[in-house]
């Protein structure tokens, strides 16, 4: 806990929560919203949170998975909804204390296949779209399941799966039980052995499978001693594209993603020429000339620095295009909050009918802007505009209606409509399912500012408490984000209302290093964090000082992951902040080298091994 540095009321300066994703609203509201009483830190468990919105094939429904806490039973529960693309009121599709999660529409908009734990372990399931009861189509052992995809002709579902190893399943587990023995050691032989909201994985590896929708009949598509992601079928069925590493040992060099195509009924797979690099987000153009993806061709930067961009490559094998190369933004929802699992809901790109047309989602100077791209030229139109937060993208089969959650620093989000033939879409709202709470809460709005930096401006927001009185002065918060190569935006941070309804005002920025605003400024702190980025912080807050109701005397300093790093070089590097509250932090970057959960490679960012 943090002491509170003289507001209004006593609270720590930052509240631990789960986390969580959710995205939405259209448009700031331009003053505070009003209501009967300030935000509190118990709000959070109130919040229901928006995923995944797939709209049906004909454009006519959207279904959508809702998450919500349950406080009592310290766990998240989701449940499916449907809700008309006319409007009318959602109704819920799959209730019940489980989690329902990835729902896909069937080809023909007859049945929803959906991953479900409500036997206890992750399985596929259906449910007619007219009503009836879901059934379990798969009975695998423990493990994960992503990337659940129809074929064509409705009659399959490709996905990617990977057991739990085998002495973690619950049989295993209660068997020790019974016979008074103890967990067995666990033998760890690759790098990557462990992941943030999964834990040990061992050496089980993701897979693809088949499984058959009139019996169940499942076929694994794929072995070895790697991993393969994104099943996708081609337009006649015959075949499914999937990306995979296969070096010599993908731990050492995880960025080396290829794209290979096997025969949807099994059999050797086949890679296509493609740029070394990251890749996901993959599709299949709908006449079957063209495989799409998200990535970049710089393999050795695994810190995310470089912008993965859309391109193209001819099914038939060919030579890949970079279709957004002129646009030094990079693709996905790069946006940090505490009410969002970061990372979650598709965002591109993905095809129109037309087979001539992408849509994708890009991160732009805080913002999560919806773009249509041209397959022939490369030309990039900007369909939305202003402080929008789109967070996740589907699209109907002709690619004239997409169904997206959109989020606002206001509001934690909603599931919106968009007629994509309209030259500037108007988001249509579908859903409220924060309505309650926040008609009973007042919500403080945050303004957007642009201070004078070294190396250009630093560009940020000062959230105000609701309250707000311009003859006080307030104690001042500065928030570092983490990543360190993500951005802070138009998304609603529970913890930030919190602060603000105490009294504080927050000051949140993204300076040099961060995403949104170019390579060359994310570029800036590679493997150097801690000077280009502390100047562009010290001159925010400079320039917040600056504001007769700012206490320059009263200043904190916090953040989480690389903010905590920050956070503790600040207070090393300059005494004129009260208090500090550094979480999840990165403390010493040689430790992080040997007990981080993601793979070496140091050498490429900070110029050294920890080790040297």
């Amino acid at each position: 806990m943090a002491r509170v540095i003289g507001a209004r009321g006593t609270g720590s300066l930052s509240a631990e929560t789960p986390g969580g994703r959710v995205r939405l609203i259209i448009i700031e509201r331009e003053t505070a919203m009003p209501g009967p009483r300030l935000i509190t830190a118990e709000d959070l468990l109130r919040l229901r949170l928006v995923y995944d919105p797939q709209i049906s094939p004909d454009g006519r429904r959207v279904v959508y998975s809702v998450k919500r806490i349950d406080a009592e039973k310290n766990r998240y529960y989701s449940e499916l909804y449907v809700v008309e693309a006319e409007g009318g009121e959602p109704r819920a599709f799959t209730p019940g204390e489980h989690s329902d999660s990835s729902p896909r529409w069937s080809p023909d908009g007859r049945w929803i296949a959906f991953l479900s734990d409500r036997d206890e372990r992750s399985q596929i399931w259906l449910i007619p779209t007219d009503g009836g009861e879901a059934r379990k189509l798969t009975n695998l052992e423990e493990g994960s399941i992503r990337g659940l995809r129809w074929s064509p002709d409705g009659t399959r579902l490709a996905f990617s799966y990977r057991p739990k190893p085998a002495q973690d399943r619950k049989a295993a587990r209660e068997e020790r039980q019974k016979q008074h023995r103890s967990t067995p050691p666990r033998e760890i032989r690759r790098l990557r052995y462990r992941e943030e909201g999964v834990g040990y994985f061992g050496e089980e590896r993701w897979h693809l499978y088949v499984v058959s929708v009139p019996d169940g009949n499942l076929v694994q598509l794929t072995d070895g001693n790697f991993d393969e992601h994104e099943p996708t079928w081609s337009p006649d069925g015959t075949q499914i594209a999937f990306l995979t590493n296969r070096q010599p040992d993908p731990d050492l060099e995880p960025n080396y993603i290829d794209l290979y195509v096997i025969p949807a009924t099994g059999g050797t797979a086949v890679g296509l020429a493609t740029p070394a690099g990251p890749k996901s987000n993959l599709g299949w153009s709908p006449d079957g000339q063209w495989l799409s993806y998200a990535g970049h061709d710089r393999p050795e930067e695994r810190w995310g620095v470089s912008n993965a961009t859309v391109w193209v490559v001819p099914a038939a094998g060919g030579e890949a295009r970079n279709l957004t190369a002129a646009l030094d933004r990079p693709v996905g929802d790069l946006t940090l909050s505490d009410t969002y699992s970061f990372g979650a809901g598709e965002v591109g790109p993905l095809w129109a009918g037309d087979s001539r047309t992408l849509y994708v989602l890009k991160s732009d100077r805080g913002a999560v802007h919806l773009y249509r791209v041209s397959v022939e030229d490369g030309a990039i139109v900007r369909l939305t505009e202003g402080g929008t937060h789109v967070a996740s993208l589907s699209l109907d089969r002709a690619g004239r209606r997409a169904a997206v959650t959109l989020a606002a620093s206001t509001d934690p989000g909603d599931v919106y409509l968009l007629d994509l033939g309209e030259e500037s879409p108007t988001p249509r709202r579908l859903t409220h399912v924060n309505r309650e709470l926040l008609a009973e809460v007042q919500v403080a709005v945050p303004e957007e500012f642009v201070a004078p930096g070294e190396a250009g401006p630093v560009h940020g927001w000062l959230l105000k408490p609701p309250d707000f009185d311009p003859t006080r002065r307030y104690p001042l918060i500065l928030y570092v984000h983490g990543g360190p190569h993500c951005q802070y935006g138009h998304a609603f941070v529970h913890e930030f209302q919190l602060l603000a309804a105490r009294g504080y005002l927050v000051l949140y920025t993204n300076p040099r290093g961060s995403k949104g605003y170019g390579y060359a400024h994310t570029a800036a702190i590679r493997g150097d964090w801690g000077n280009a980025d502390y100047r562009d912080l010290m001159a925010a807050v400079d320039h917040a000082i600056r504001l007769p109701w700012v206490d320059a005397d009263r200043l904190g300093v916090a953040g989480g992951s690389y903010g905590g790093y920050m956070t503790n070089w600040i207070v090393g590097h300059t005494d004129r902040f009260r208090a500090a509250c550094t979480q999840r932090s990165v403390v010493n970057l040689h430790s992080m080298a040997g007990t981080c959960d993601f793979t070496f490679g140091d050498r490429e960012y900070f110029d050294a091994k920890a080790w040297d």
